[in-house]
């Protein structure tokens, strides 16, 4: 259950303070580190990282979106999933998107009066559970391929579904979602059912695991140390990366945070209302977060994918870090750029390895 307790700690575990840096990466960062602070500047230097898949191995939010799936955990009512999804009469995957919706919406108004009186494990024994998170899942990872409706649709979808729940409550969901997926072996799960013509049947995965990575929590208070501000800008939802971000040890001031938003009603209570005057933290939209909230432009930039490709190339950065993630689209256009440290991973532990090249 969520937590109601008003202030996260954090984790008590040291994490492996063993550094595999590809070491002319580590040289780079800390011959930059060792003259940045002694330059005439107008600001303190500023670093921006995105979160997930380069501060962690994995993704919060999509950790986060796992666990209301299996446990059915959700707020939002029936007419609010209905409006928030997409209505468009297309094909996605060579499947009816009205029928998706159409069968979401069914199966959801099944199962919430069970959610709403706190029985959700007796909504979980219904066999429209089963179709319900499995369609959802596979409905979701669909989505985000599709051009026509992509990041920008499905990461506010996401955050979306958290409606209902406080902002606090969230943070306590993270750390117990945290807490729970760093237990996990690093593996993909699978999940099939067999939805209603003319869907027919579907099957669909989510990886589990999440560790952090300690080269990056040290080099977090490395700059700290040396009075260089630290900014995250994540594609998830804000108020799960805080509470990641706290737990999980790193030295970011929560208002130094930047992730998807909604609106919010009185006591900090998610909508699926879009918050007014503020980008999709996605790509162009973290560039955005860049130029109208922080004081100076990053001298140094850390990503992993396509959505942070617009903050890996703003000309101000010095030192541009990729985590090497074998990621295809624009983001391997950068692979080879001689700007761009790129580090490497041993994908079969998630862990940094001493070379720009990834494995596993």
């Amino acid at each position: 259950m969520i937590s109601s307790a008003t202030t996260p700690q954090t984790s008590a575990e040291t994490p492996d303070s063993e550094e595999n840096w590809f070491p002319e990466n580590l040289a780079r960062i800390m011959d930059w580190l060792a003259t940045v602070t002694t330059r005439p500047q107008a600001n303190e230097p500023v670093a921006v990282f995105d979160f997930d898949n380069t501060c962690i191995f994995r993704d919060i939010g999509q950790a986060v979106f796992r666990f209301q799936l299996q446990r059915l955990q959700y707020r939002l009512i029936p007419e609010q999933l209905a409006a928030i999804l997409p209505r468009a009469d297309i094909q996605l995957a060579g499947r009816p998107l009205p029928a998706i919706v159409a069968t979401l919406i069914e199966t959801y108004q099944t199962l919430f009066p069970l959610l709403i009186f706190g029985r959700n494990k007796q909504a979980l024994r219904l066999p429209q559970a089963e179709l319900f998170t499995t369609l959802l899942l596979w409905f979701t990872d669909q989505a985000r391929k599709d051009d026509r409706l992509g990041p920008r649709f499905v990461l506010p979808f996401m955050a979306k579904l958290l409606a209902g729940f406080t902002t606090d409550e969230l943070r306590f969901f993270a750390i117990e979602v945290v807490q729970a997926a760093q237990a996990e072996p690093l593996v993909e799960e699978w999940m099939r059912t067999e939805a209603p013509d003319p869907i027919g049947p579907i099957e669909t995965s989510f990886p589990l695991g999440l560790h952090l990575h300690p080269e990056m929590l040290a080099l977090m208070h490395r700059l700290a140390a040396q009075g260089v501000e630290r900014y995250v800008i994540s594609a998830s939802a804000e108020w799960l990366v805080e509470g990641a971000v706290r737990w999980l040890g790193f030295p970011i001031p929560a208002d130094h945070i930047y992730g998807i938003r909604v609106g919010l009603d009185s006591g900090e209570v998610l909508t699926i209302k879009d918050p007014s005057g503020y980008p999709v933290t996605y790509r162009e939209g973290k560039a955005a977060i860049i130029a109208h909230f922080l004081n100076d432009r990053p001298l140094l930039v850390a990503g992993d994918a396509d959505t942070d490709y617009e903050m890996l190339t703003l000309p101000t950065a010095d030192i541009r870090l990729l985590i090497n993630r074998r990621q295809s689209g624009l983001i391997s256009s950068l692979y080879t750029d001689p700007r761009i440290l790129l580090q490497g991973l041993d994908l079969t532990n998630g862990r940094f390895r001493p070379s720009r090249e990834t494995i596993g």
